[in-house]
């Protein structure tokens, strides 16, 4: 470890005796003032005990030392608490600012007071976090745009007299955009996740990787095998609660933790963190390549597709009475509920279907990825377009129906799916026989299996043997028909 002059000894003292304590605030001097100054600002979880994140700071400022920084720690409940142990400190030593959280209320705060229109930061540290969604254009353009909503007046020819149901013209929430969701943040930020976090998911981290894969400035790093907790002293219950269990420990995790923010701090424009593709490619496999993630890519209810949901089509009808046919599928995003006599748009309806063309089977599936969950009820029976609403892309966004700080899935719901029946497939391949019974069995239930082996062959190595080991399997129940098995039962009736 390093050694302590009398006089570095003496400034540790005074500075804990003048900010220590001022509303739980604490100024923790460098090991080493000798070189660039910089100024680290933590808000940490609110439920943490005091000194909770002292070891963290101490190896973020030895490994400093090493990376050619000395680094200045203030901490304490709330940035606003340390106001002016920051700029006293910041003042004094000439010193670069940065802000840093753990977890998303810390790291969120911390993205918002380095994005403040008044900051002086150099960079952002968002430990067990990631920059929140509201940062992407995209999004704040889709989101701007649940303002406007539904009324009473339609043009001639649209629904019943006066709407009942409510009217939107065509277009009014489109959210379609070109290109990977990418935020716009105005100082370089370092994201850190733990593989194993159980508070703030790996998945989440995930996507603020691929999304940020283009805007090189903001960087994110994966700590393999750390949980949430590794990083405090004493781990609140809620965190227990919730966390998965660490397979390198708190030492471990807090040294490569230090290193990484310690590289980031001398160089926020420059530095590299050790590559996370292995860890987090799969997810991108998932959500980009099958899925069609809203948070992922620009698609959106109207827009883009699941290349999972066209493959599904001929999952439905294989085998084929002409097992040498080839399949070429495709798939279109749409409001399952869309149709001509449906509020609020009044659009023409979206149905799948399986033809012959040049000697294939081409298959063509409608999908809408589900986010939330309404009951028949709420939309009346699919005639109260306000509510139905609910599920696009800016009601999402609009409703606040998500909470951003990666403590559920990022992945739809559910996938659902129109798909033509087995018995259609074979009626349209020219088979000799295409009887009613073609459809019975567990059709939806294979398809999801396949899901599921899917997502073991793509999991990383790492991921599958621990899934194998120690994970929970999954196993698909049978198939159930609502009651009554109508339309908006079918489509308002979510994925058990």
């Amino acid at each position: 470890g390093s050694c302590f002059t009398p006089q570095q000894l003496l400034m540790r003292v005074l500075c804990s005796l003048a900010f220590g304590s001022a509303v739980g605030q604490t100024v923790t001097p460098p090991p080493d003032t000798s070189k660039t100054a910089v100024v680290l600002v933590l808000q940490g979880r609110s439920d943490a005990a005091p000194g909770a994140y002292d070891d963290l700071i101490a190896q973020v400022q030895s490994e400093g030392v090493k990376a050619g920084v000395s680094v200045w720690a203030v901490t304490g409940p709330s940035f606003d608490d340390m106001k002016s142990a920051i700029q006293s400190t910041v003042s004094a030593h000439q010193a670069k600012l940065f802000y840093a959280g753990h977890g998303m209320g810390g790291a969120g705060e911390a993205a918002a007071e380095a994005a403040a229109g008044d900051s002086t930061a150099e960079g952002a540290i968002l430990v067990a976090g990631f920059l929140p969604r509201d940062y992407r254009p995209d999004l704040q353009a889709c989101k701007a745009k649940w303002a406007t909503q539904p009324t009473h007046k339609c043009p001639k020819g649209k629904g019943l007299p006066l709407c009942p149901g409510g009217y939107l013209p065509e277009g009014s929430h489109d959210c379609s955009a070109t290109g990977v969701p990418a935020p716009k943040f105005p100082v370089p930020t370092l994201a850190v996740g733990g593989e194993l976090d159980g508070v703030v998911r790996v998945s989440r981290v995930a996507e603020a990787w691929y999304t940020q894969k283009q805007t090189p400035e903001h960087k994110v790093a994966v700590v393999e095998g750390m949980n949430h907790g590794d990083l405090l002293g004493a781990v609140p219950a809620s965190v227990q609660a919730r966390d998965l269990v660490s397979e390198i420990g708190g030492d471990k995790a807090k040294a490569q933790v230090a290193s990484i923010v310690a590289g980031f701090l001398a160089d926020p424009k420059s530095y590299n963190p050790p590559a996370a593709d292995d860890t987090l490619s799969p997810f991108e496999k998932m959500f980009v390549e099958q899925e069609g993630s809203w948070w992922w890519t620009p698609n959106s209810e109207e827009s883009g597709s699941s290349p999972w949901a066209a493959a599904a089509q001929e999952k439905m009808c294989e085998p084929l009475a002409d097992t040498k046919l080839q399949w070429e599928t495709s798939n279109e995003f749409h409001l399952l509920s869309d149709e001509d006599g449906i509020p609020p748009y009044y659009r023409a309806k979206h149905r799948p279907n399986v033809t012959m063309q040049d000697g294939k089977v081409a298959g063509s599936t409608v999908t809408q990825l589900r986010y939330t969950t309404l009951t028949v009820t709420q939309v009346a029976a699919g005639e109260n377009g306000y509510e139905i609403i609910k599920e696009e892309k800016a009601g999402i966004l609009g409703t606040g129906a998500i909470t951003d700080d990666g403590s559920d899935c990022v992945s739809a719901i559910e996938i659902a799916t129109k798909l033509s029946s087995r018995q259609l497939c074979y009626n349209r391949t020219n088979a000799p026989e295409d009887p009613e019974t073609l459809d019975d069995g567990d059709r939806c239930a294979a398809i999801n299996e396949a899901a599921y082996d899917l997502a073991m062959a793509t999991a990383s190595s790492t991921a599958r043997a621990r899934f194998q080991k120690s994970g929970r399997p999954m196993k698909m129940v049978s198939d159930r028909k609502p009651t009554p098995p109508a339309g908006p039962w079918w489509i308002w009736n979510y994925l058990q």
